[in-house]
C-alpha cells in the first residue's frame, strides 16, 4: 500500500501471504462466504487484520467463490461486480490501517477465480470465462487491489480468455495491475496419471510465460501427493518468479526452501487455515531469509492510475 510496489518487494525477499477465510467466518454459518462481505464487513475485516497481525505483509480478499456463475447459485449473479469490489476494499482498508500502525507496508492481493464447469451450469463458454474473469479484476481493481491472482484450469484456451477479460476488467477500472497465476488441475473427465499431471500445468505454465503474467504457482490442494517435483516442472518452464501455497510443517515447503534453485525464485508463500498457520509460517521464512542473501534483480511492477470506477459494459 506504500513504499515499494508490491512485486518489486516480493522479488526482493519472499512475502508471507494470508491463509483461508472460511475458519475464521465460520460463526456466521454462511453458506456462501463471500456474502459477508455485503452482510458482515466488520466481520471480513477483523479477519483480515487477524492475518496481518500476525505477520502476513500480503492479505488475499475474501472472493474465491465470486465469480458471476458462483454466485448464482445463491441469486446473486447481478451482484458479481459489487462482491469483489467490496471485499478488495475491505481488505485495502485494513491493510493500510495496520501499515499504518507498524511502519510495515502490507498488500492486497485480489482473487479471481475463474471456473472451467459450475455444478449448475457445466462447462462455461470462452465468453463466459472471459466475461467473469473481467466483472472481478474491474472489481478487485476498483475496490484497491495492489495485484490480481487468476485462479485458472490447464486447458490452454480458458487461461487465455480469463487473463484477457482480467486486463479488460482492470481498464475498466483504469487500473494496470501486477497479474499472477494460480494453476488448478482440472481432471475433466478422469484421473489420469501423475506425469500427464504434470506435463499438462508445465505446458499451461509455458503457455503463461508469454502472456505478461508475473508469478506462476500450483494449486497443491488439487494434487494427490508430493507437490515439490510438479513445482520444479512448471518452474522450468516458466522463468519468472514463483508463488506457493504450503502448510507450515508440510515436508515440501522443507524442500522447497532447502533447493537454491527455487528458493531463489520464491516471492509469494501463503496457505494454512488459521492466522496461527500463518505465524508459523513467518517464523519458517525469517529462518530461511536468515541465511539467505537478498535478491539484487528487482523489477517494477506497473504504476496504478486513479480514475472513476465504473462497470464493464456487457456484464450483468
Amino acid at each position: 500500500m506504500s513504499g515499494p510496489g508490491l512485486m518489486v518487494e516480493a522479488r526482493r525477499v519472499p512475502l508471507p501471504v494470508s491463509g483461508g477465510l472460511a475458519e475464521a467466518l465460520a460463526g456466521f454459518a454462511a453458506p456462501c462466504l463471500e456474502v459477508l462481505n455485503l452482510e458482515q464487513p466488520r466481520a471480513v475485516r477483523a479477519a483480515h487484520r487477524r492475518y496481518l497481525e500476525a505477520g502476513a505483509r500480503v492479505v488475499r480478499t475474501n472472493t474465491a467463490g465470486a465469480s458471476p456463475q458462483r454466485l448464482d447459485r445463491w441469486r446473486m449473479h447481478d451482484e458479481a461486480f459489487i462482491v469483489s469490489y467490496m471485499a478488495a476494499e475491505h481488505a485495502a482498508e485494513t491493510a493500510r490501517a495496520v501499515a499504518a500502525e507498524t511502519g510495515v507496508a502490507r498488500w492486497v492481493l485480489g482473487v479471481a477465480r475463474v471456473e472451467a464447469r459450475v455444478r449448475q451450469l457445466g462447462f462455461l463458454s470462452l465468453d463466459q470465462v472471459e466475461e467473469a474473469s473481467r466483472t472481478m479484476a474491474s472489481g478487485l481493481a476498483g475496490g484497491g487491489a495492489d495485484a490480481i491472482v487468476v485462479e485458472s484450469n490447464q486447458d490452454g484456451a480458458r487461461l487465455t480468455a480469463a487473463l484477457a477479460g482480467v486486463r479488460r476488467g482492470m481498464a475498466d477500472a483504469g487500473r494496470s495491475l501486477p497479474v499472477l497465476l494460480t494453476l488448478r488441475y482440472d481432471p475433466l473427465f478422469g484421473t489420469p496419471h501423475r506425469d500427464r499431471v504434470t506435463a499438462d500445468l508445465a505446458g499451461a505454465a509455458a503457455a503463461a510465460a508469454g502472456l505478461g503474467i508475473a508469478a506462476v504457482g500450483i494449486a497443491n490442494a488439487d494434487l494427490a501427493d508430493s507437490w515439490i517435483d510438479t513445482l520444479r516442472a512448471v518452474a522450468r518452464a516458466f522463468p519468472g518468479p514463483l508463488q506457493v501455497e504450503a502448510a507450515p510443517a508440510s515436508p515440501d515447503l522443507a524442500a522447497l526452501l532447502g533447493d537454491p534453485a527455487l528458493a531463489s525464485r520464491l516471492a509469494l508463500i501463503g496457505g494454512g487455515r488459521s492466522p496461527d498457520d500463518t505465524g508459523r509460517l513467518c517464523e519458517r521464512l525469517r529462518s530461511f531469509r536468515g541465511g539467505e542473501a537478498d535478491t539484487a534483480d528487482l523489477f517494477a511492477a506497473n504504476d496504478t492510475v486513479t480514475v472513476p470506477v465504473r462497470r464493464p459494459r456487457g456484464t450483468r
